[in-house]
């Protein structure tokens, strides 16, 4: 073997991380906030309303409406009404982001599809909107960001059963509306924080105690109940 010729290649041709690579098997610390933005877009059809040309993205500092903090740590990505198509990896999110917001109207000409994965988002992650797109699949809200306030998937495809019985006690609101979310959902571990929830148009079932609690709940069309 030409050892000399082997690393020389290797300074030429790093070896290359995919979407497809296990996280149990990589550091998210080692990698590039460039990097992580990049797989976390891999799945995105027009690449180019976010970071110009997919073959050859813009430093990750001059893409769209992607905001950092005084330390040019990633703290917010708000891609809101701006038609962005396709699927997208919540697990390679950079682990310094405080917000995401990605959502569609009724007018857009493109949504997010395909499946997310609650379970990974990032520790700093307090604010999450995913509104208004042709996302599926089940969701587990078990294993939310301990400090998350906002979290709103609301006029998706989601569907299956739900456990709110371990919401973080900072949650203030949650909007699961417009969803095929079904069967009986115990309601009696809300958090003491939460203000708002939405439940409108799904099949959830479960009665909510509403007595000496500042909760607005939104139950049109779903078969829950106060008491």
């Amino acid at each position: 073997i030409d050892y000399s010729l082997k690393f020389a290649m290797s300074l030429f041709f790093p070896p290359m991380v995919t979407a497809d690579a296990s996280l149990g098997k990589i550091d998210k610390t080692t990698l590039s906030q460039q990097t992580l933005m990049e797989l976390f877009i891999e799945g995105i059809t027009n690449k180019h309303v976010i970071c110009g040309s997919p073959d050859d993205p813009k430093d990750v500092s001059e893409w769209t409406e992607v905001r950092f903090n005084a330390h040019a740590f990633i703290t917010e990505i708000y891609w809101v009404f701006m038609d962005v198509s396709g699927s997208i990896a919540l697990e390679w999110l950079p682990l310094t982001v405080e917000k995401l917001a990605i959502t569609s109207s009724l007018f857009a000409d493109g949504w997010l599809d395909g499946t997310v994965n609650l379970t990974v988002l990032p520790d700093s992650l307090k604010y999450l909107d995913l509104c208004g797109n042709y996302l599926v699949g089940t969701v587990s809200l078990e294993s939310l960001p301990r400090n998350m306030i906002y979290l709103d998937i609301s006029q998706n495809n989601f569907h299956g059963s739900l456990d709110v019985t371990k919401l973080p006690q900072t949650l203030e609101e949650l909007n699961l509306s417009w969803n095929k979310f079904e069967g009986l959902t115990d309601f009696s571990q809300l958090p003491a924080s939460l203000r708002d929830l939405d439940l409108r148009k799904t099949k959830l079932t479960g009665t909510i105690c509403v007595r000496g609690v500042n909760l607005n709940c939104h139950v049109g069309g779903s078969i829950v109940v106060f008491e």
